[in-house]
């Protein structure tokens, strides 16, 4: 199946016409998939895991009982990847990991289908959930996104979606993040 992609001098906010489901039960065979992908082990998330898995920490967000918000992003009616929205301050680690922005909301973001990556439609992506998901919902004054800084592809989807690089930063668990910064005055400029 090839993907038409709407032509960007027609489109205005979300010129990929990105749709966002929240997650859903069914949907967690095609997330089980998409992160043991041989590309999102090796940028996002870093282990292969099993359907119990999956089950086990998505589950919580489908119900509703976790902090994170997490969506199947799709183009052209595709499912395509997922992406998560959350506050930071509710990880106490890691607002002590991004410093001054811990009051900010996050943003994690794959694209599973491999078919699909180096075509642009990550940056596409990112930008239409941080317009449609992240400041709608909140009163976060920046959006922030924390790629591996191995993670080339990532960093370049999100300097493209309107994230500016501060700083690296180390994680809790030891790794070297990159800390990208997206305004909500971004959302105002023409």
């Amino acid at each position: 199946m090839s993907l038409v992609m709407p032509s960007p001098a027609r489109a205005a906010g979300n010129p990929a016409h990105v749709r966002f489901a929240p997650l859903a039960a069914a949907d967690l065979p095609l997330l089980h998939t998409w992160l043991n992908a041989p590309h999102v082990v090796a940028g996002y998330s870093r282990v292969h895991t099993t359907p119990e898995d999956v089950a086990a920490k998505y589950g919580p967000r489908i119900a509703g009982t976790d902090r994170v918000r997490g969506f199947i992003a799709s183009v052209a009616g595709r499912p395509l990847g997922y992406v998560q929205t959350y506050l930071v301050a509710d990880f106490p680690d890691y607002a002590t990991s991004v410093g001054e922005f811990g009051r900010a909301f996050a943003i994690d973001a794959l694209i599973g289908e491999v078919e699909y990556t180096g075509r642009g439609l990550g940056p596409r992506v990112i930008a239409a959930a941080v317009t449609e998901l992240v400041f709608p919902a909140s009163d976060a004054e920046v959006c922030i996104a924390t790629p591996r800084a191995a993670n080339t592809a990532s960093l370049r989807a999100f300097a493209k979606a309107g994230f500016a690089l501060v700083r690296s930063i180390r994680t809790a668990d030891g790794d070297i993040e990159m800390l990208m910064v997206r305004s909500r005055d971004a959302e105002r400029e023409p």
